[in-house]
């Protein structure tokens, strides 16, 4: 584990190694204190020494080791110089370290994650928010949080478990809004590429902020798509399921499923038919079932063709 955490200090880690330790140290007491204390280690072998500090230091050594040689000493003065030598070195160190960490501590470090296709992420805020992200979705997010918000960016899908915080409000940046809670449950949809985006809410209270504000309550969502901002009821309490890695779909549109699909998976699917895409689906899939398989699956419901291109990556669907 040394090694590891080694490796996080001088930037070798990949960005999937450095989530999994910060994970790890969040959980694990013992691992917190190590990984701190390899920070200040590496910190205070990072000091950058003043040039009056080593003059001062060298001019303590002279007096111990050169000129005052010429004379027979005592013991008790040449552990006094050494003394003195000491304190000196240790003072500077001192000095030059609270200059040090009040540097690093004005300055907020930031990380970004993004979730490849077909996969998602769990993982824990420094300051206990779980956060979950789906599939092409991108978080920007600050190693700790400082000052009086807790400032996030998401692209794409986010399901966030805020830890609550009266003093200092969570805040979540998107293409099209902004959320600010104090703690709850809620669930954001907003691809940089999709016309509309949703925060859904599942827990607890937020403000949406677009063009206008407006404070949604459990099992309100607010869609929104430009300027415009409209409240409605979340028509599909499964759907949250993903973060569990299973898609849900209630009377939706095989067109919208579509879409989704084409989001999850990276792919590009064509419904040649257009009488097609108003078939509606009631269905559940697992993520790790993958694209063809769930495409056999709808299969069974409303009869349809698939001719792959991988060359492509493209589906063509056909009656």
């Amino acid at each position: 584990m040394d090694e590891l955490i080694q490796k996080y200090i001088d930037g070798s880690l990949t960005q999937a190694e450095k989530l999994e330790l910060l994970r790890q140290a969040q959980n694990d007491a013992q691992l917190r204190a190590e990984l701190a204390r390899h920070k200040n280690l590496n910190a205070i072998i990072n000091l950058k020494r003043q040039e009056g500090d080593r003059q001062c230091a060298a001019e303590s050594y002279r007096r111990f080791s050169g000129e005052h040689k010429k004379r027979k000493q005592t013991v008790w003065q040449i552990l006094a110089y050494a003394a003195t030598a000491a304190c000196l070195i240790g003072l500077t160190w001192w000095l030059s370290g609270m200059y040090y960490h009040s540097k690093i501590q004005t300055q907020e470090k930031f990380n970004t994650l993004y979730v490849p296709a077909g996969q998602r992420v769990q993982f824990t805020l420094e300051d206990g928010t779980g956060v979950w992200l789906n599939a092409q979705t991108k978080l920007t997010y600050p190693i700790e949080f400082k000052g009086n918000e807790r400032h996030v960016e998401v692209e794409g899908e986010a399901y966030f478990e805020v830890t609550k915080d009266a003093s200092r409000p969570f805040v979540v940046s998107s293409k099209d809004f902004n959320i600010k809670v104090l703690g709850t449950k809620f669930n954001i949809y907003s691809y940089p590429e999709e016309k509309q985006s949703r925060v859904s809410l599942i827990e607890g209270s937020l403000n949406v902020c677009n063009q206008d504000v407006v404070t949604l309550k459990p099992k309100e969502e607010a869609i929104i798509e430009g300027d415009r901002m409209t409240v409605a009821q979340i028509p599909n309490q499964h759907y949250f399921l993903w973060t569990e890695g299973i898609y849900s779909f209630e009377n939706e549109r095989f067109e919208n499923i579509v879409k989704r699909l084409e989001l999850y998976y990276d792919i590009s699917i064509a419904i040649e038919n257009a009488a097609m895409r108003d078939w509606r689906y009631t269905v559940k899939f697992r993520q790790r079932d993958g694209i063809d398989e769930i495409l056999r699956l709808m299969q069974c419901i409303h009869q349809f063709n698939m001719i792959r291109d991988n060359e492509n990556n493209k589906i063509q669907i056909t009656k």
